[in-house]
């Protein structure tokens, strides 16, 4: 059986924590709709003193720039996620 490929793993993966946390949705909505919020915030910190000297400054930023742009596409996706009907 050929293996999927690593982005619907990645969603099923997701679908799989949204079903399981039917108690924590709201919270978990909540965090996920406010990540982009927080990695806006985020450019304005110098991060370089939290850092180990073996990571450069420029890869953090890289990646929370890439972040930053996932986190709100993906959580405006969320919002349009269908409703369990229990």
């Amino acid at each position: 059986m050929a293996r999927r490929p690593f982005l619907a793993r990645a969603r099923l993966g997701l679908r799989r924590c949204w079903r399981a946390a039917s108690g924590w949705r709201v919270y978990l909505l909540a965090a996920v709709m406010a990540l982009p919020d927080v990695l806006d915030a985020l450019p304005g910190v110098d991060l370089a003193p939290l850092l180990p000297e073996w990571l450069p400054g420029a890869k953090v930023a890289t990646f929370l720039a890439v972040a930053r742009l996932a986190a709100r596409a993906y959580a405006t996706k969320l919002t349009a996620l269908p409703r369990d009907p229990r």
